[in-house]
C-alpha cells in the first residue's frame, strides 16, 4: 500500500507558535498604522495568542488544528473557529493579521493547489506563480478578506520582498499604490527555523505607493534600512540564461542515497565504474583554493570522508554490486517527490559537468568559486557555471570573488546568505558582455 502523503493543511498543523515578545512587538507596529482596529481576522490562529494584548473591537481566529485551540481562554470580544482558512466565507474585515504557516510549494497537494490558486486569481485579478510557498496564499487571502481601506499585517519570511515566486503579489500591491512597511528581524525568532522572518504590513488606506524597510535588532529596537538589501544598488536582478550561465546543482532524489563517501562506496562494494566524482558542498575547502584538481579532490573530499561519489544508477549497464545497493535502499528512504516522479525511482535526469563550481550559500561577502579540472558534477547547493564556448575561467573567477554578494542578496537567515541561479545569471551576463562573449546555450 502506498504511503499516505500529508496534505498542505496537515503540514500546516506543524506551524511554529509565535513568541510572546514578537506578538507584543507586532501589535506595537500595527498600532502605528491603526490605533484601533474594528474587526480582525487571524488566518492560521493557532492558540489565539494574537487575540491578547491588542486593541480591536472583535477578533475572529480561524485554525484547522483543533488540538491547538483546546482549552484556551480568549477575551470576551474574541472567538476562534475550527475550520480551513480558505473556507471561511466572511470578508470586509478591518484587519487581517497573524503568523500563517510556512509550507514549501513542493509539499502543497494537488488539486487543492490548483483550486485555491484559481480562487485567489479570480478574487484579486492576478496571475499567481504556482511555485510560491503557502504563506503567499495566506497573504493573498488576507488582501482579499480586508475591505478597501483595511490593514494586512503578517509575520512571514522576509524573502517575499525579492523572490520571483512572489513577484505577482508585489506587483499587485504596487498597482494599488498601497503603502508597505517591512520590518526584518536581525536574529531568528523561531527555534530551529533558519528562514529570516519579518513583520510585513500593507496599509490599503494609504495610496502613496511607498515601500519602507526596517531592521528589528536582537533587543527589539526598530531602525531604518536603506532598502531591501544592504546595498544602494539593491537586490541583484533575476535573469534568464546568457552565453555563460548557471545551473542549479543536481537533485537526484536524496543525497544520502545517491551520493556516497569513500567509506560508503567501499562498504557497498562499488567500483569506480559505478560512480562519478561530485561536489555537494564547498564549506570544507579553504577560500585560498582556486582549482579542484585530482589531488585537492582527494584531500578535501575523498580522504576527508565527505560525500564525493554520485552513483551511476541511470546506467543501462549497472554492475551487480550497484543493483544490490539499489535493492538495499528501503522504500521509506526514497519517499520523496523526486524519487516518486522518476521511473524507476533511481533514474534521475543527469546534469552536464560544469566548467566551474559555485557555492550558492555563504556567510560573509560572497561564495567560494572553483575551476573544475577534476570533472565533478555539481550537486545540491553547489551551482555549476556552464558555457558552450571557451571562457576565461581565471578572469571570471577573480571577477566573482571580488563581488560583495552579501550586500546584494536577501539574507536567508541571520548569518546564512544564498544566491539564486537567476541572480548569478545576471552577473554572468554582464561579465560575458564585458568580455564580448557571444554564443547560444
Amino acid at each position: 500500500m502506498a504511503k499516505h502523503r500529508k496534505s498542505a493543511y496537515e503540514l500546516s498543523q506543524s506551524q511554529v507558535s509565535t513568541p510572546t515578545k514578537v506578538v507584543s512587538l507586532f501589535w506595537r507596529l500595527a498600532k502605528k498604522r491603526r490605533n484601533n482596529l474594528g474587526t480582525v481576522l487571524d488566518l492560521g490562529a493557532g492558540d489565539g495568542r494574537f487575540a491578547r494584548k491588542a486593541n480591536f473591537r472583535q477578533y475572529v481566529g480561524v485554525e484547522i488544528d483543533r488540538s491547538k485551540s483546546r482549552d484556551i481562554v480568549l477575551p470576551e470580544n474574541a472567538r476562534l473557529i475550527n475550520n480551513c482558512a480558505f473556507k471561511h466565507r466572511a470578508k470586509d474585515y478591518d484587519g487581517c493579521i497573524g503568523n500563517p504557516p510556512y509550507v514549501r510549494h513542493h509539499d502543497i497537494e494537488s488539486p487543492w493547489k490548483e483550486t485555491t490558486v484559481s480562487r485567489l486569481e479570480r478574487d484579486l485579478g492576478i496571475a499567481m506563480n504556482k511555485h510560491c510557498n503557502l504563506y503567499v496564499y495566506f497573504f493573498c487571502l488576507g488582501l482579499a478578506k480586508t475591505h478597501a481601506k483595511g490593514l494586512v499585517a503578517l509575520v512571514i519570511p522576509y524573502e517575499w520582498v525579492s523572490r520571483p515566486s512572489a513577484a505577482c503579489l508585489r506587483e499587485y500591491i504596487r498597482k494599488q499604490r498601497w503603502d508597505v512597511l517591512v520590518y526584518r528581524f536581525q536574529q531568528p525568532i523561531f527555534k530551529g527555523v533558519l528562514t529570516t522572518a519579518s513583520v510585513s504590513i500593507v496599509d490599503k488606506n494609504s495610496r502613496n505607493g511607498r515601500w519602507r524597510y526596517f531592521d528589528i535588532t536582537p533587543d527589539f529596537r526598530v531602525k531604518k534600512r536603506i532598502g531591501v538589501s544592504d546595498s544602494e544598488g539593491g537586490v541583484l536582478e533575476y535573469s534568464d540564461r546568457g552565453p555563460v550561465w548557471a545551473l542549479r546543482g543536481l537533485s537526484p532524489g536524496s543525497q544520502r542515497i545517491f551520493t556516497l563517501t569513500e567509506g560508503e562506496r567501499l562498504h557497498f562494494g562499488l567500483g569506480k565504474r559505478d560512480v562519478m566524482p561530485c561536489v555537494t558542498t564547498l564549506k570544507n575547502v579553504p577560500r585560498s583554493l582556486k582549482m579542484l584538481t585530482k589531488a585537492s579532490f582527494k584531500k578535501h573530499y575523498v580522504d576527508a570522508g565527505n560525500r564525493c561519489w554520485l552513483i551511476k544508477s541511470l546506467s543501462k549497464t549497472r554492475s551487480a554490486s550497484l543493483d544490490a545497493y539499489l535493492c538495499s535502499v528501503p522504500e521509506s528512504a526514497r519517499d520523496n517527490y523526486t524519487c516518486r516522479e522518476q521511473t524507476p525511482w533511481f533514474n534521475y535526469a543527469p546534469h552536464p559537468v560544469p566548467q566551474m563550481l559555485f557555492g550558492s550559500g555563504f556567510t560573509k561577502f560572497g561564495p567560494k568559486v572553483l575551476t573544475n579540472s577534476v570533472g565533478a558534477v555539481a550537486v545540491g547547493s553547489v551551482w555549476g557555471i556552464h558555457s558552450q564556448m571557451p571562457i576565461p575561467q581565471r578572469r571570471l573567477q577573480r571577477h566573482l570573488l571580488k563581488i560583495d554578494f552579501e550586500k546584494r542578496v536577501v539574507a536567508h537567515a541571520r548569518t546564512l546568505k544564498k544566491i539564486e541561479v537567476k541572480q548569478l545569471n545576471t552577473v554572468l551576463k554582464k561579465f560575458a558582455k564585458r568580455e564580448r562573449l557571444h554564443g547560444h546555450k
